[in-house]
């Protein structure tokens, strides 16, 4: 049970040779994921056909601005590429600043009525085929901000990005009810999430349809690939397994490794972890009891309360960086 969708890098690969060949792109919605109809539902001036209007817009002019995103992979400086969506084809172009916005090129709006494909990051680095105005570098340089920022400000256009540095992937042990919560969330923060259990009925798609699945046996865990930049999350249901999922996510040598459960519970499992081979320095590292401390009681507000934590030490280390 292992469903493993193609990487953004594979896919910009993709692109990449297709344009090279002089053919149209094809991509999934779920694949450039700012496009997956669940993050385009409170948006209904993006309709379902935006990403197939963009790919079939891209020509050889538009090779530098993927062959940037493939470079910013592996760069420390958060980058993003960006999507121009053009929702009314007459608006776009005249559609006028106010007061509260401010004005921006003195009034002008976007450079054309054409959708695109661009590149931007935290640097204030734009690629893009064509000229674009001085409004339409506003926008982006804002999507670093987020997908959908300020996308209802200028009528006519609108736009989303998809963040290009490696997703750290959260490596989450246990299928109980609050990895339901820590998955859906993680996803929608761009983590990507592996989820894992020792009984199938509880790895079923509908329950975790944006994550790669992995049915496991606790007692010889097998390779998962764990990288120094992932984050290990140890979640089991009714906590029987943490001990060994506990041992397995320190000796991966993950960037992050979290456990659920009270101090009491947590310091018993720490014991038998040290009577395996596990430092007190290890131990130290390790986020237990796991997420942010803000009264978390439900499900829910505990799957926030953790990945808070995911979102929080990930731009710690984009700031280290």
């Amino acid at each position: 049970m292992n469903t493993t969708p193609r990487s953004i890098e594979e896919v910009l690969h993709c692109l990449l040779n297709e344009l090279e060949r002089g053919s149209v792109p094809e991509v999934s919605p779920r694949e450039f994921s700012c496009f997956a109809p669940e993050q385009l539902a409170n948006h209904p001036s993006i309709g379902p056909s935006a990403l197939s209007e963009i790919l079939a817009s891209l020509c050889a002019s538009d090779i530098p601005t993927i062959e940037r995103a493939l470079l910013a992979l592996n760069e420390p400086t958060p980058a993003w590429l960006g999507f121009k969506i053009v929702t009314d084809p007459a608006l776009i172009i005249n559609s006028e600043d106010t007061d509260i916005v401010g004005i921006m090129g003195e009034g002008e709006g976007s450079a054309d009525a054409r959708p695109g494909l661009f590149f931007a990051n935290e640097d204030k680095e734009i690629v893009f085929s064509r000229p674009y105005s001085e409004r339409d570098q506003l926008q982006m340089l804002d999507i670093t901000r987020g997908p959908h920022m300020h996308n209802e400000q200028y009528a006519g256009v609108a736009w989303l990005s998809l963040p290009l540095e490696q997703p750290g992937r959260a490596f989450i042990f246990g299928a109980g009810e609050v990895p339901l919560w820590v998955a859906r969330l993680a996803n929608d923060m761009g983590f990507s999430s592996v989820v894992m259990d020792d009984e199938a009925s509880y790895l079923a798609e509908e329950r975790f349809p944006f994550s790669e699945r992995i049915l496991i046996n606790y007692d010889a865990i097998p390779h998962l690939g764990i990288s120094e930049r992932d984050y290990v999350l140890v979640l089991t249901r009714g906590h029987m397994h943490d001990p060994e999922a506990l041992i397995y996510g320190i000796n991966t040598g993950a960037h992050y490794v979290g456990m659920m459960g009270k101090v009491s519970k947590n310091e018993r499992v720490f014991k038998m972890a040290e009577a395996k081979g596990i430092t007190a320095e290890q131990i130290e590292k390790t986020h237990a009891p796991i997420g942010l401390k803000f009264g978390a009681k439900s499900q829910p507000e505990l799957g926030l309360c953790i990945v808070a934590e995911l979102v929080q030490v990930r731009a710690q280390r984009r700031k280290s960086h």
